[in-house]
């Protein structure tokens, strides 16, 4: 994303200049004309896609979602190792030296040495262990619940992303309707005290319009704040905060798509990835639960392995009486052996026991989960849809309240004018119907992050959702 850059330009009178500054002063003024054309072709506004686009890839929170979905998928592998052959080298080489020192050993030194070289190597495959296989199922289920809690958390990003252009946008209005206001109440306020210094209004009516011009001021400081606000949360995510395109009239409001709440029930039993995960890991649990039972059952190994060893031994008798050294020769030997092997574990001290009844209850606690999670999954959705409902309402009543506000203001101002209405209720006038402008302007806002939060509930929220937004977003 190319941010917008800003520079103030220093504009030279044409007055009093030579033939040669004015040649030169317009040559400036081309490139700076032509400058600032090319960086327009660059500089643009962010929609919500390209927001988007910039969280998939700057996002702290999706990358630890990613990690993490990384590490746990491992477990399946990490089972099925259980299943599979295990190789084994191992080789080493020894040295040994004995020195057999007497009374008399200035006459005679008894040296004797020998060297050593082995290698080995070890096959072992599982041949019967039930707890594994039940392993290597847990793991797979636990594998495919990352995954389900990884497509999760996209769908979440889509939210958070949703939230903070939102938000910002929102932000953006409101400081936009705030200074509207703070401008059409000074007005009114410079006016009552031009009136009031010719005598023909009151100063009460000039304290009153202060008041109010002081509020106003309050509120655009506010909003100025909000706006700050919501910048921040945007740069946490994305590492900036661009400029952002506004939404268009052409935004379709309407009833969302099925009608029937039920039917967003039933796509959220079938698509939601919280539910999903949550069945894999009371499979998971119950896999478990059968492998730990499977702890008491023997287990069959098939192993062959192969040794070698070598050896070479020295004997020197010392040259201090002339004897001889005697060398022995390299001896070597190779050793093959094939087996199976079994191991039933008879008595642990109730470990077994102890672990069996462990996971059998963490069996029961994931069943009563997942039957926790699906009826907390209905409701969600249920809740999801009547809040989009309810916004979809607000929305049209809001519409509504400004048109009637902007018809009460005209009215306002006509009393105002034949002198029937003060002007306490001229700025009040002015005041709902910049209050109106601002609760519309929210209502929209809210209706479309519902009307996702919907989608996210039922399990069928994607990235085409963030495009379709961004077509009704201004070019």
């Amino acid at each position: 994303m190319v941010k917008k850059v800003t520079k103030n330009y220093h504009v030279f009178s044409y007055h009093n200049l030579t033939q040669e500054e004015l040649l030169l002063e317009k040559f400036v003024t081309f490139l700076i004309t032509l400058s600032l054309l090319f960086l327009s072709s660059y500089v643009h506004s962010a929609s919500l896609a390209d927001i988007y686009e910039l969280a998939l890839t700057n996002d702290p929170q999706l990358k630890i979602d990613e990690a993490t979905f990384n590490a746990n998928k491992e477990i399946k592998n990490k089972a099925m190792a259980g299943l599979l052959p295990k190789f084994s080298l191992r080789a080493g080489t020894t040295w040994n030296e004995n020195k057999n020192t007497e009374s008399n050993a200035a006459l005679f030194t008894d040296t004797q040495g020998s060297n050593s070289n082995y290698y080995s190597a070890n096959l072992i495959q599982p041949i019967f262990r039930v707890d594994t296989w039940f392993q290597f199922s847990q793991g797979k289920a636990l594998g495919e619940a990352a995954e389900a809690k990884f497509a999760l958390s996209q769908q979440e990003t889509i939210i958070r992303i949703s939230n903070v252009y939102f938000n910002l946008l929102k932000a953006k209005k409101n400081l936009e309707v705030a200074r509207l206001e703070e401008q059409s109440i000074k007005k009114q306020r410079d006016r009552t005290k031009r009136l009031y210094e010719e005598g023909v209004s009151s100063k009460s009516e000039f304290q009153e319009a202060q008041a109010f011009y002081d509020l106003a001021k309050v509120s655009k400081i506010a909003s100025e704040g909000q706006l700050e606000f919501a910048r921040e949360a945007m740069i946490s995510i994305i590492g900036d905060a661009p400029d952002i395109k506004d939404l268009n009239d052409d935004f379709p409001v309407s009833k969302p798509d099925p009608v029937e709440q039920d039917e967003w029930a039933e796509l959220a039993l079938a698509n939601s990835f919280t539910l999903k995960a949550s069945k894999l890991n009371a499979e998971a649990a119950k896999k478990n639960s059968q492998a730990k039972l499977a702890s008491h059952f023997p287990d069959i190994d098939l192993v062959a392995s192969i040794t070698q060893n070598n050896s070479r031994g020295i004997v020197d008798f010392g040259t201090g009486i002339g004897g001889p050294i005697v060398v022995y020769g390299p001896n070597g030997i190779e050793q093959t052996r094939y087996s199976l092997e079994f191991n039933w574990p008879i008595v642990t001290g109730g470990l077994l026991h102890a672990e069996r009844r462990e996971a059998k209850a963490l069996a029961e606690q994931a069943d009563q989960q997942e039957l926790l999670t699906e009826r907390f999954v209905i409701r969600d959705v249920k809740t999801k849809f009547t809040s989009v409902l309810t916004n979809l309402a607000n929305v049209n009543a809001r519409k509504a309240s400004l048109k009637s506000s902007n018809f009460a203001l005209k009215a306002t101002m006509v009393g105002y004018e034949e002198n029937t209405r003060n002007i306490v209720d001229l700025l009040n006038a002015e005041k709902n119907y910049f209050s109106a402008q601002r609760d519309l302007i929210a209502a929209k806002y809210d209706y479309i992050i519902s009307t996702l939060e919907l989608k996210l509930a039922s399990g069928i929220l994607s990235p085409a959702d963030v495009y379709e937004i961004s077509g009704y977003l201004d070019s």
